[in-house]
């Protein structure tokens, strides 16, 4: 007998060297079983920190859009002093290049076409990131102006058709109220 195989054989026969695999084994399927809920937290954590960035960047338009209508509005004559508020519905979406690569198949029978399109990444910053091919806003659902001549009939038209054309929204999402005196 070769050695490996009589320190084998001494191996399997002791009880205690057969409790310590057994202890081992099942310590061993626990930390298999541990690392399987671990990916989850941490995709958890990330999705959360996206959230939170997509919530800002809608929060950041919002507020822009409505910083940038207060500013015009103020402009224009019998409008006065002025608060808006804008509504926006869905995030930012962001549209990656892609190299699109199409494929078909013509038989006597049957038709078909293939498609398969890989995003295009560059190097920046030290890392790869996705090509931004175009950047869609929030949809603006919205806006609201409180202005000092919004009791006035042709004030309060000439604000809702300025903010329907800056915004390219309907003028029935635009309300324009007087402001309290």
């Amino acid at each position: 007998m070769k050695l490996t195989d009589r320190l084998m054989a001494r191996f399997a026969t002791s009880q205690k060297r057969v409790r310590a695999a057994a202890v081992i084994g099942i310590a061993g399927m626990v930390l298999i079983g541990f690392s399987e809920l671990m990916p989850e937290s941490r995709d958890k954590e990330e999705s959360s920190v996206q959230a939170a960035a997509i919530g800002d960047e809608t929060e950041e338009f919002r507020m822009k859009t409505a910083a940038e209508l207060k500013k015009l509005l103020a402009r224009m004559e019998g409008v006065g002093e002025c608060s808006v508020m804008v509504s926006v519905e869905g995030t930012e979406e962001y549209i990656y290049a892609e190299n699109v690569v199409r494929s078909s198949d013509s038989g006597t029978d049957r038709k078909s076409e293939a498609y398969r399109g890989e995003v295009v990444l560059t190097e920046q910053e030290g890392g790869r990131q996705a090509l931004v091919k175009r950047v869609l806003k929030p949809k603006i659902s919205g806006v609201l102006v409180v202005c000092s001549g919004g009791g006035d009939l042709r004030v309060s038209e000439r604000v809702m058709r300025a903010v329907s054309t800056a915004l390219g929204i309907s003028s029935s999402k635009v309300c324009v109220e007087e402001k309290q005196k």
